[in-house]
């Protein structure tokens, strides 16, 4: 996965997006058995589609999936045994310590079903927010609610300040001033077909739900100044670090925003803000004669960041395409609230010593196989040569999951709602209070049963959770190159995001030194990566955006460059490819895949197999590609990060 400068986004995607042009098309219907061979697919034209077709031809998507393959498998599997494991804790009469992780899972769970209770509760939990909000007359009384509001509850109506690890100085934490939340993307509000329409309905039938009578004109005066701020956002995406890293003293803010620093206990400081354009616009709106269009939005955000956990009859007004029973409801709350006690619980019932040994020593090797590769890259000037081999001597993993368990104070009460709001509250306090403290090189941000894994450019870290240890990905029982090409190309991948376009620019500390890095060295992982991606296909129709993609394609790359220089020999070397070709067997409905291409930073999966092994030298050798194959690329045209 990439982990790039917008280090603060919350979303982290590791899998691809896959289409294949014979992946939906329709079943035969005189029972025809397609081969390899009926099909006209060749190992030496497709390796993707030769490996993969019996899971292309033989498998469909479920029904309540968009995107069916090994790696959604597997998270499937996980989130199977994630979701029982709360079952069975929210049906258990077994009295736990109070704090335990068994007993707050629990009384979530069972506060989740108990409707009676939510119903008689109403939204008092929520009643200090709404009266304050009610009350607020003026745009500093409107400042002053917000800051209680990102504080006690955890909602953030002006833009979230945070706390993120100082760019150019790893040693410290500094708060920050994210974006302001539009609902939807600045590009979605501006460009989307009826977004903006679409939005303003669902405003209006939520404030109809709460009492407004005027809740049409009120939702147009909101997505018009939505509108308006969309205009002046920034897309994160194509920001450099420079763009983001402006300090900002504490004179410098309007007094609106002072104030509302000082609010959340940040009041005095240097402040690091991410879209100053964006906010100089929302100072810009933070007036009297706006205050009842901005009370109105934080009325709505409030609401909608409790509707999971609302009296059933506020709670109807969100669930017009929800599908789950009650207890699939109350599996998914008590994960998102208590994430951090469900991983506790899935560490203590499958953890496996043996295998996070094996994990452990296959990462070793891995990265013994870096520092061999850099040694003797001819690609590579001397003094990229000396920064590479400092960021892999100084590379931090963090294997299988924390070393400590999760823990953190949790408070919850006898309701669903004023629980929820306690949890919020404490996971804001614990973020805030961080920003006087050192940031933790091991620390995880990635549930421990999760399909997935990161590399934080600013901490020089990979983690890789214990949930990608599961067959097929990584079977303790198979032979070492099986696995190599399984979960070992995984975190190969990983370590090789330390040496893309992005996290190049920091060094071995975690500190963004672009200048230590040479211009051929970033045309090379910048120019050559996109040029050589950016001119494949899918479908005889859609071409890769190469720039958007270079990151993780390079990742691809020097992963599996390192990967296949662990040996010479052939079998070896077959088992590693094809281990990672079925690695990435993906089905995805082809009607999906032209937004893929335009927005997805990975490849789909046929051009993470096919693409990279076509420049990996290994693999001409293992299967004797010639000139007259599908999968040759010409010597002088094949990319090689190393």
């Amino acid at each position: 996965m990439r982990r790039n400068i917008a280090i603060f986004l919350a979303a982290f995607m590791f899998t691809g997006c896959g289409a294949k042009i014979v992946q939906n098309e329709p079943k035969p219907v005189d029972d025809t058995v397609y081969t390899r061979e009926s099909a006209g697919i060749r190992l030496e034209d497709d390796f993707y589609g030769y490996l993969n077709f019996d899971f292309l031809y033989g498998t469909d998507i479920p029904a309540d999936m968009m995107e069916m393959g090994t790696l959604r498998g597997a998270q499937k599997n996980i989130d199977d045994i994630i979701s029982r494991e709360i079952i069975k804790l929210g049906n258990c009469d077994k009295t736990y310590p109070k704090g335990s992780s068994e007993q707050l899972i629990r009384d979530i769970y069972k506060q989740c079903l108990d409707t009676d209770t939510r119903d008689k509760i109403g939204l008092a939990p929520l009643e200090k927010g709404l009266n304050s909000l009610k009350g607020a007359r003026t745009a500093k009384e409107l400042v002053n609610v917000c800051g209680m509001l990102y504080t006690e509850y955890g909602v953030s109506v002006l833009p979230a300040v945070g706390v993120i690890q100082d760019f150019c100085d790893s040693s410290r934490n500094m708060p920050y001033v994210g974006q302001m939340q539009l609902y939807y993307s600045a590009d979605e509000l501006l460009n989307g077909k009826d977004t903006a329409e679409n939005l303003q309905q669902q405003l209006t039938e939520l404030l109809n739900a709460f009492g407004h009578e005027d809740a049409d004109s009120l939702a147009y005066a909101i997505v018009t100044m939505l509108l308006d701020i969309a205009e002046c956002t920034a897309d994160l995406d194509k920001m450099s670090v420079e763009d983001m890293y402006n300090i900002r003293k504490p004179e410098e803010f309007a007094p609106l925003l002072a104030e509302y620093f000082e609010m959340i206990g940040m009041g005095g400081r240097d402040i690091m803000v991410i879209d100053t354009v964006q906010l100089e616009k929302i100072c810009s709106l933070l007036t009297d004669e706006n205050t009842e269009i901005w009370k109105t939005l934080a009325e709505c955000m409030l609401i909608y960041a409790y509707k999971d956990y609302l009296p059933s009859d506020y709670a109807k007004a969100f669930e017009q395409n929800e599908h789950k029973t009650a207890e699939e409801r109350a599996v998914q709350t008590a994960e998102s609230l208590l994430m951090g006690d469900v991983e506790n619980i899935y560490v203590q019932k499958y953890r496996d010593d043996k295998t996070f040994a094996a994990v452990r020593e296959m990462t070793v090797d891995i990265i013994s196989a870096y520092r061999k590769c850099i040694k003797g890259s001819e690609s590579l000037t001397e003094n990229d040569r000396k920064e590479c081999l400092a960021k892999i001597d100084n590379i931090t993993v963090n294997i299988g999951c924390s070393d400590k368990e999760m823990q953190r104070e949790i408070q919850i009460s006898d309701n669903l709602l004023e629980s929820a709001v306690s949890i919020k509250r404490g996971a804001v306090q614990e973020m805030l209070t961080s920003v006087d403290k050192a940031p933790k090189v091991d620390e995880w941000n990635m549930p421990a049963y999760a399909v997935n894994a990161y590399y934080d450019s600013q901490k020089n870290s990979i983690t890789v959770p214990m949930g990608t240890f599961i067959v097929p990905i990584f079977d303790v029982k198979a032979d070492y190159y099986t696995n190599l090409g399984g979960l070992g190309s995984i975190i190969a991948h990983e370590i090789g995001h330390a040496f893309d376009a992005d996290g190049i620019l920091y060094d071995e500390k975690g500190n963004y030194r672009p200048d230590r890095i040479s211009t051929e060295r970033t045309e090379l992982l910048c120019g050559k990566v996109a040029e050589y991606f950016g001119s494949m296909q899918i479908m005889g129709t859609f071409y890769i955006n190469g720039e958007n993609t270079k990151g993780e394609n390079a990742a691809d790359l020097g992963g599996m460059q390192v990967i296949s220089s662990m040996t010479d020999d052939k079998d070896e070397l077959r088992r590693i490819f094809e281990s990672y070709t079925k690695l990435w067997a993906t089905l995805s409905y082809d009607t999906n895949v032209s937004g893929q291409i335009t927005d997805d930073v990975h490849s789909p999966s046929e051009i993470r197999v096919n693409g990279v092994l076509s420049s990996l030298d290994q693999f001409y050798r293992a299967y004797d590609i010639s000139e007259n194959d599908g999968m040759y690329v010409p010597y002088d045209k094949r990319v090689r990060v190393w």
